[in-house]
């Protein structure tokens, strides 16, 4: 009996999970960008709300996205008020795929595995593969769900033989412990709803009355479970900053309060979502007749009737935890922000470890593209001071700046690393990338050495006024005036172009390519000039050479900043 049930039980939900994983890798694909798009908008509450539901139905799992959402705190992508939204929607979007497990399809799972496996094959075509995917995925949950059901037989058998089936529920309390445990240990509150679901129907399968055919008896596992995913959450935020400290603490909060709230109310819930289960069945039992002139057939009992409850129930304790929670989400924040303290590190105390870049995005592309841009960005904000602090030490002869550009180009190399390591891996996992992401990753490997050579740039700037300064090389007041001028366009393209990267604007990018074309014009106007000098005798031959290696260098910085314009140009020339 034990090894019939070990092996039912461990084929059945790998199955069941392997069926969920396939859906979510087919969801991802063909949801492309848009989560990470919808990042950008979590502002608004109910828009962040919106998101977390979006995130669990593309991941597939509770979990999954509270990972994700850990690593995006982890990462500064959001703020605790918006991750609180977000969270509320996670757990509302899980309520959808606790539905896909309270659907019996019988012999339509292999029809659908049939159907999913022929689509999946069609490789050239990547949107019907992952579509394919989806389905196929679609079809392993629920044979898995059967195989589970089958498993239980032997482990239902021997309660009753033992009368433990027969007596008595066990305590709610007991029950909620148990789901959470349960839980905590698969790390994936739809697995353990679906071995709930599946010892249900066998308990229903033997045709004798049990308690647990009552959903007063199953609903403290059903809160439990929802408990379970916090240590989910905490095991994530482990070794993370003080923001992810306060969602996994809002976390345990908000549904720790909500779940045992509930626990002490079963009573009454189990009365709403028995009514609530009943009376939609009657209503679209009532449309279907009036539609399509079919009958509407006999109400569900039994353990068809608590596998609809069990989805009911779980939808409406976690709808009445939106309806609580989200008019609460700013208070609240405030609330553990107050009372959960901790220090972040200055800027120059931070380690060269990438601060957006997580390994746990790479399951969500758009959103691995997405951070490694912000760390792309930061990066070019530090090789932007560089430029700033050479501007210092060359026209106003302090050697302290000099000191801060080779300190900021150690920290720009490490950077650079570090993203072209992250970008690489992604690349190596093309197989869930869209042609889109594909492309977009390609440029952000273009943009990030073109940062790095900014910085370079910077650097030899910074050797010049060193130069300049050690040797006391004279400089008229017009060249310097040429110099400045250059000098503040060059800054100024270089910022166009990561407001350009960051905005992805178009309108942008295509700015910051008419001015390095202007800017071009003025590095040779100031060549004929610096000839003319020359040929009056006006200028020191030393003066002279540094003067053209300037040029030189902020012409290439220019270059540079263009080459980011036209990643952000490329495959979007329609739109200007």
């Amino acid at each position: 009996m034990m090894q019939d049930l070990f092996f039912g039980l461990a084929g059945g939900l790998g199955l069941f999970l392997f069926g969920f994983s396939l859906m979510g890798k087919g969801f991802q694909y063909l949801a492309g960008d848009k989560i990470s798009c919808l990042l950008t908008r979590t502002s608004n509450p109910l828009m962040a709300m919106g998101t977390g539901f979006l995130m669990t139905l593309t991941l597939q799992g509770a979990g999954a996205a509270t990972v994700l959402l850990i690593s995006l705190f982890g990462s500064g992508l959001v703020r605790l008020k918006q991750g609180i939204c977000i969270l509320l929607g996670i757990n509302l979007g899980a309520t959808v795929l606790v539905y896909l497990t309270s659907v019996q399809l019988g012999k339509y799972a292999f029809l659908a595995i049939g159907l999913g496996f022929l689509l999946f094959s069609c490789r050239k075509k990547r949107y019907t593969h992952y579509f394919g995917c989806t389905v196929l995925g679609f079809g392993l949950l629920f044979i898995g769900l059967n195989i589970l059901t089958t498993a239980m037989q032997p482990l239902v058998e021997h309660l009753f033989a033992r009368g433990i089936l027969t007596q008595q529920a066990i305590s709610p309390l007991y029950g909620y412990l148990l789901g959470f445990l349960f839980t905590a240990l698969l790390q994936n509150n739809l697995a353990t709803i679906g071995v709930l679901q599946a010892f249900v129907r066998q308990v229903a399968i033997s045709g004798q009355e049990s308690p647990f055919l009552h959903l007063t008896a199953v609903l403290p596992f059903i809160l439990g479970t929802g408990l379970g995913i916090c240590v989910t959450a905490t095991l994530a935020s482990v070794k993370d900053n003080i923001l992810t400290k306060r969602a996994v603490w809002a976390h345990w909060l908000i549904i720790g309060t909500t779940t045992l709230g509930f626990l002490l109310l079963k009573g009454p819930l189990s009365q709403v979502v028995n009514g609530t289960t009943l009376w939609l069945w009657r209503s679209a039992g009532a449309a279907k007749e009036f539609i399509f002139s079919v009958p509407a057939g006999p109400l569900p009992t039994g353990a068809r009737l608590l596998s609809k409850e069990i989805a009911m129930a779980h939808t409406i304790y976690n709808l009445l935890m939106v309806v609580i929670w989200l008019p609460l989400a700013g208070s609240f924040s405030s609330f553990l922000t107050e009372r959960i303290t901790g220090s972040w590190r200055n800027q120059e105390e931070k380690t060269t470890d990438g601060e957006y870049l997580n390994e746990r995005f790479f399951a969500t592309p758009g959103i691995a593209l997405r951070v490694a841009a912000k760390e792309i960005l930061r990066t070019g904000e530090i090789a932007i001071d560089m430029l700033y602090f050479a501007k210092i030490a060359f026209f106003k002869g302090q050697s302290s700046a000099i000191k801060d550009i080779g300190k900021k180009e150690d920290h720009v190399d490490a950077l650079h690393a570090k993203v072209t390591l992250y970008l690489s891996t992604l690349l190596s996992k093309q197989n869930i990338l869209t042609a889109n992401q594909s492309r977009y990753l390609t440029g952000l490997i273009h943009v990030v050495n073109d940062v790095e050579r900014i910085a370079d740039h910077a650097e030899h700037i910074g050797e010049f006024a060193q130069a300049k300064l050690e040797e006391k090389l004279p400089f008229s007041q017009l060249a310097m005036d040429e110099l400045a001028l250059l000098y503040e366009k060059v800054l100024d393209i270089c910022k166009k172009a990561l407001v350009a990267l960051e905005a992805d604007d178009p309108l942008l990018a295509k700015q910051v390519l008419e001015r390095e074309m202007v800017i071009d014009n003025i590095q040779k106007e100031m060549r004929q000039n610096h000839i003319n000098r020359l040929n009056q005798g006006r200028c020191w031959p030393g003066s002279g050479i540094v003067y053209l290696e300037l040029i030189a260098n902020l012409e290439r910085v220019a270059d540079h900043a263009a080459n980011i314009g036209e990643v952000v140009l490329e495959g979007k020339e329609e739109l200007i």
